[in-house]
């Protein structure tokens, strides 16, 4: 039994997002369309488009492609890594694929707070940037043990529907 308190309204909050990572998009994408889930918008994320990229508490360039679409309650992202260092790509080279990180709401806590309170209960930012031409900062965070989930904080502006590179698989007529 564990000696750690329960916080009567979690931090956490709700979660948000499932997030997959494969070497294949379009592949780790028809898993889940299999399943119902989809179409997806999928975006080319670079460092002209995502400033401020941080990986391991440094500055650092990457490029990866984000496939998006909700289902339900939940929303689901398929990621690929393209280059540089990301924790996409350590978790495929670790030989995995799959479920690689949920992300949260915190409640109405701002970013700022959000941050505040991960730092707060012991957890390190992995990966981080402003995405989307600097409207949504968006960063992954753990606290070093093994047994817990990686966590992701993003924050979409009001009114967020940008305009994807493609979206796949294409509707139906």
């Amino acid at each position: 039994m564990t000696d750690q308190p329960v916080e009567e309204t979690p931090f956490i909050g709700n979660t948000v997002q499932v997030a997959i990572v494969s070497d294949d998009l379009h592949k780790g994408i028809d898993q889940l369309a299999r399943l119902g889930i989809g179409p997806f918008a999928v975006f080319k994320v670079t460092p002209a488009n995502c400033t401020e990229q941080r990986y391991d508490g440094k500055p650092a360039r990457f490029e990866m492609t984000l496939a998006f679409t909700n289902a339900a309650n939940m929303m689901w992202e398929v990621i690929q890594p393209e280059s540089g260092p990301t924790i996409y790509q350590d978790f495929l080279d670790a030989g995995h694929r799959g479920i690689n990180h949920v992300a949260v709401d915190c409640g109405e806590l701002t970013y700022e707070q959000r941050v505040a309170g991960l730092i707060d209960r012991g957890y390190r930012e992995l990966q981080g940037g402003v995405a989307f031409n600097g409207d949504v900062p968006f960063s992954y965070w753990h606290n070093g043990d093994p047994d817990a989930p990686i966590i992701e904080i993003f924050d979409f502006p009001e009114g967020f529907e940008p305009t994807p590179d493609e979206v796949y698989p294409a509707p139906a007529a």
